[in-house]
């Protein structure tokens, strides 16, 4: 007899956010889909690109971020009421095990291909456990993600090649769920899913695809030149750390394979801030040299999408008219700025907790803040409201129509790349107006 299986990525209730303008796909649904038996008949529903109503189910599965785990415990509560099972997953509930259990049957922590199928199997059983543990596993192998059942509304695709990070960030989550070392998939294997991908558009989720150590840069190069050796014609984008910059091979290789722009997290032109946030390689790498290595990598036709986190422990009130200072003049092509972030399960947040400095503490609700669009803490060196307009005023002066023309006539230039330069234009209109959209949310809330 068919089963009906829900697999749910909740939107963040009554909130525009990064989600909803990158629409990207949560991979991790992909991955289940495939390791569920065929006996099962399985719809995955997005809130960040359709509309949600209930619909009957044997079983739910429901992944989760923070800021969007109220919501998920709502729709799991629908479920439960009407006496369906419901199951949930990802970076927070995997930190608030105690939490969500009060609101699901059962928590899968960690990875959850590990004990997918056991989930399944107590389930037919009628003895479903409240805790499953996920384990970190080797990568070589992976069953392949089944795609099939994505809304055609995404934007992007996503490919996952590596988990894992050894760096020790003070707000970042990345190495409590997947662990400090770098596992990374087979080369091969990663080609043979390049290769059957269903789009010209994709983005490489790892978060850092050039890896650490000079082994995980040749296996970067083994893999974009297998790209090229394929002849997969793709354009995509990565997250990758500053020192991409310093590697010729790697950056050649890349651009020949598809790559269109890199990620990097800058996280602040203020070396005391990033030596509060433990920003280690950054630091080795040196403020003063950030417009070096973006110059590099535009000699390359690379462009360069910057992430800056504000409201850091080293800042003061001048860092808003330094950021905008080096945006303007350091010929980076998009940027994106958040406010410091505490999420649960990091120093961060047991830090900022311990010294009582905490502002959203009415939880599970006041989760939906946790979107690095608010301020959940007072700043060390500034008022909470200091520091959200700092922000959008840091926004207002990067983001106008002609300012973003005259940054992307520069980034054509630079990378000789106009479709990149237009994806630039895009992107930094569309922050500039997501974090105004979102702005005015907030004052409705």
């Amino acid at each position: 007899m068919t089963k009906k299986l829900l697999l749910i990525n909740p939107a963040q209730h009554n909130r525009t956010n990064l989600a909803t303008l990158l629409r990207l796909p949560p991979a991790s649904l992909a991955y289940l889909v495939s390791l569920t038996p065929a006996d099962w008949d399985i719809k995955i529903i997005d809130e960040n690109v359709e509309s949600y109503m209930f619909e009957e189910a044997d079983l739910v599965a429901i992944t989760a971020y923070t800021c969007n785990a109220p919501r998920g415990y709502e729709i799991s509560q629908e479920y439960r009421q009407r006496g369906i099972k419901t199951v949930m997953g990802g970076v927070h509930v995997s930190a608030m095990r105690d939490e969500a259990i009060g609101f699901v049957d059962s928590v899968v922590v960690g990875e959850a291909e590990s004990v997918w199928q056991e989930v399944l199997s107590d389930f037919e059983k009628g003895d479903m456990k409240p805790v499953y543990q996920g384990e970190r596993t080797s990568l070589d192998n992976m069953v392949k993600p089944n795609r099939d059942l994505y809304s055609k509304r995404y934007r992007l695709l996503s490919v996952e090649t590596s988990r894992g990070c050894p760096n020790d960030c003070e707000f970042c989550s990345v190495p409590a769920f997947y662990g400090r070392t770098y596992r990374q998939r087979p080369v091969n294997e990663v080609l043979d899913e390049l290769e059957a991908l269903k789009t010209k558009w994709f983005f490489f989720t790892d978060d850092n695809i050039l890896g650490y150590g000079k082994k995980a840069e040749e296996r970067a190069i083994q893999l974009f030149r297998g790209m090229i050796d394929r002849g997969i014609k793709k354009r995509w984008g990565c997250y990758v750390g500053i020192d991409f910059a310093n590697n010729p091979e790697v950056m050649k290789y890349a651009k020949k394979a598809g790559c269109l722009g890199v990620f990097i997290g800058f996280e602040s032109v203020s070396e005391e801030a990033l030596e509060v946030m433990h920003k280690v390689r950054n630091l080795r790498v040196g403020v003063s040299n950030y417009r070096e290595k973006i110059k590099r990598m535009h000699d390359y036709g690379i462009g360069v999408l910057g992430s800056f986190v504000l409201g850091n422990d080293g800042d003061r009130k001048d860092v808003f008219d330094k950021t905008t200072e080096f945006i303007l003049n350091s010929n980076i092509d998009v940027v994106q700025l958040s406010i410091l972030n505490p999420f649960p399960g990091t120093r961060l947040y047991e830090r900022l907790k311990q010294e009582g400095r905490l502002l959203r503490t009415d939880y599970p609700g006041d989760w939906k803040y946790y979107d690095f669009m608010d301020v959940l803490f007072s700043p060390r060196h500034m008022t909470p409201e200091e520091l959200s307009e700092g922000v959008a005023r840091v926004y207002r002066d990067t983001t106008s129509r002609m300012t973003c023309l005259k940054r992307a006539l520069i980034s054509a230039v630079q990378t000789r790349d106009l479709l990149g330069s237009t994806v630039a234009y895009l992107g930094n209109r569309g922050a500039g107006t997501l974090w105004m959209k979102s702005s005015e949310q907030r004052v409705g809330m």
